[in-house]
């Protein structure tokens, strides 16, 4: 126990030489180094927002970069991230943290995922360390192009987070007008390996759907820190949902030859869909960046007579910016699983 007390102070000393101080979201004043270059995300939506503004500040990953919700094909990510190590989570997903493994690779700042349910223990945990740590709110579609402002200025890349902000609010403003009017689509978010795990309708996994004008189907309280809530298929059955949205690709293909589920007007319409994943999740697990091309591919896929857009310009536009990718045309057909 003394060794590793002693190992977090030798490494606070050596982070705290030149600081400068900044204010993050709980209104906590946060003392800084002036050149940040090595940055670990609490959680996973924290992660991929420091890829987004500079991957050459991350320090090591919550999770293994290809998972069941992220594909995380080489061929949109760059090296250095998929041979970061495994560091562990705070919370929202990944294996828990061990703070002398967090500590061994020399973090100068966290940033800290602005959580609601779990924050305040997080913090406390996090503080331990005497690494500051820099709240960012990313919950709410909303919330996007101020955390991209406020994560740009904490690690120093005030220009780039300026950047992101400007597109992402763009978006934000154009797909909350462009479906103001119409009328929610019904939609059923489906999850784990049967397709029977779901969310609540206020559940924050969900805000991406809600935001492009979706109306969740099952409506209740959330009954853990994770969501899913299991529900029988004569549950679903008596939802009869417009759109099903699938979380899981191999569960889709299941799915879609069910003839259970081949009597839910969904998929007998073709409005069932899989979210795409690659090289992360477009709309949840986690909920990160992606969601600004995500809400515009739900928006198409829920209310495509009011938000008519080139739906492959915008991907290939946003690739570009966010991740560096020149996408092709034969890459987005099996994003989107148009070869299915």
């Amino acid at each position: 126990m003394y060794s590793a007390l002693r190992f977090i102070l030798i490494m606070f000393i050596a982070v705290s030489l030149d600081a400068k101080t900044v204010t993050d979201m709980d209104g906590k004043s946060v003392t800084l180094p002036d050149q940040t270059d090595r940055v670990f995300g609490s959680s996973p939506p924290m992660s991929y927002l420091i890829y987004a503004l500079n991957p050459d500040k991350m320090i090591g990953l919550n999770f293994k970069a290809r998972n069941a919700n992220n594909r995380a094909d080489k061929a949109f990510l760059r090296p250095e991230f998929l041979a970061l190590p495994v560091i562990g989570s705070f919370h929202g997903g990944g294996q828990s943290i061990n703070l002398e493994t967090l500590m061994a690779h020399k973090p100068q700042l966290v940033l800290l995922w602005q959580d609601d349910m779990l924050v305040s223990t997080v913090r406390k945990e996090i503080e331990k360390t005497k690494v500051p740590s820099f709240m960012i709110p990313f919950r709410k579609i909303g919330d996007m192009p101020k955390a991209f402002r406020l994560a740009g200025n904490a690690i120093g890349e005030v220009e780039r987070g300026e950047t992101l902000a400007d597109y992402s609010e763009k978006i934000i403003d154009e797909v909350r007008t462009s479906v103001a009017e119409v009328e929610p689509t019904r939609y059923y978010y489906a999850e784990g390996i049967d397709g029977l795990s779901t969310e609540c309708d206020q559940s924050f996994h969900v805000e991406a759907f809600n935001f492009a004008g979706g109306s969740n189907v099952h409506k209740c309280r959330q009954s853990g820190l994770l969501g899913l809530e299991k529900i029988s298929f004569e549950t679903l059955l008596a939802y009869d949902p417009d759109v099903i949205i699938v979380q899981n690709s191999s569960v889709y293909f299941d799915l879609v030859n069910d003839p259970l589920w081949q009597k839910l007007r969904a998929v007998k319409n073709g409005r069932i869909h899989r979210i795409p994943a690659d090289p992360f999740n477009w709309v949840d697990r986690p909920p990160s960046f992606m969601r600004v091309i995500g809400i515009q591919w739900l928006a198409s896929l829920f209310h495509p007579e009011s938000y008519k857009v080139d739906l492959n310009q915008r991907i290939k536009a946003f690739y570009a910016l966010f991740l560096g990718v020149n996408i092709s045309d034969e890459q987005i057909k099996n994003l989107l699983g148009a070869d299915l």
